[in-house]
């Protein structure tokens, strides 16, 4: 089991429309920093966007956390296993440690195919 990966987006976003548009705009940029290739075009779903990694075909979750942490993972767990989804980026203002406490958590419990990325923005 690895470590979840954390990624810090230094540009401010005008909320979670403007976030997913970055992120749709800039996929391979952040692709590659994460070490995954994603494929285009993204499912944008009113709350997530939904990918495709190049190499591996396997989906991947890209989720703007505005809410309630635990009331998100709840969420996220629900999208994942109804997407078959195995690479989860979750976008936060901010990552409190029992939130990176969480994320790390499920990253053991899980096996090997699956991977956790906190990214904090601001949005």
């Amino acid at each position: 089991m690895s470590e979840i990966k954390i990624l810090k987006l230094e540009q401010k976003f005008n909320g979670t429309k403007d976030l997913y548009d970055y992120i749709v705009k800039n996929v391979d940029f952040i692709g590659k920093y994460i070490g995954i290739q994603i494929q285009k075009p993204l499912k944008d779903l009113p709350f997530c966007i939904i990918g495709r990694e190049k190499i591996t075909e396997k989906n991947v979750l890209f989720y703007a956390s505005k809410g309630e942490f635990i009331d998100n993972l709840g969420e996220i767990i629900l999208l994942a296993s109804q997407f078959e989804i195995y690479t989860i980026v979750i976008f936060s203002a901010k990552f409190e440690l029992s939130h990176l406490d969480s994320i790390n958590w499920l990253q053991e419990i899980s096996t090997d195919d699956y991977e956790f990325i906190a990214c904090q923005a601001d949005f």
